[in-house]
């Protein structure tokens, strides 16, 4: 049983805007194999965003039934990331490239949501201003295990 009295006093509603629209420089924070509703495999990249505190999700569908958008948006992304091993079950070592991506809005069940539109090609980001992944790591957290009965 858990023992834990929840103290109200110390909860603060918190909302979160959505990243802008635009283009963004971004990190690979964390990528995992799926199999989406659709029946396609694919990948779910979690993106780290410059200079800001939230996240993006990007979804790499294997489409198999349309091979040729597929390997455009493969190739979009590698470039975007400079990701030079083509071989797609390397996918961990994906973790850490830095790219950019453009930002949409849109729409969802009454809330404005940040959604990746496209991954920008390695020339066309000359123009965007250096990454700044400094700070987020304060985000973080770190758990005191010196309490917990199993140590």
């Amino acid at each position: 049983m858990v023992n834990w009295i929840f103290n109200p006093n110390e909860y603060e509603v918190k909302d979160f805007a959505p990243i802008p629209a635009g283009e963004h420089r971004v990190r690979i924070a964390d990528v995992a194999e799926r199999t989406f509703n659709s029946g396609n495999q694919g990948f779910e990249i979690t993106f780290e965003v410059s200079g800001r505190s939230g996240k993006l999700w990007y979804y790499l569908v294997l489409q198999r039934d349309d091979t040729k958008k597929t390997n455009q948006n493969i190739g979009a992304f590698f470039d975007s990331l400079g990701i030079t091993d083509i071989n797609l079950g390397n996918y961990r070592a994906w973790v850490g490239k830095v790219g950019a991506v453009r930002v949409k809005h849109e729409e969802y069940m009454g809330d404005t949501k940040a959604k990746v539109a496209y991954c920008i090609s390695r020339r066309n980001q000359e123009k965007l201003p250096s990454a700044n992944f400094s700070g987020m790591a304060a985000e973080s957290f770190t758990i005191d295990t010196s309490n917990l009965p199993f140590n």
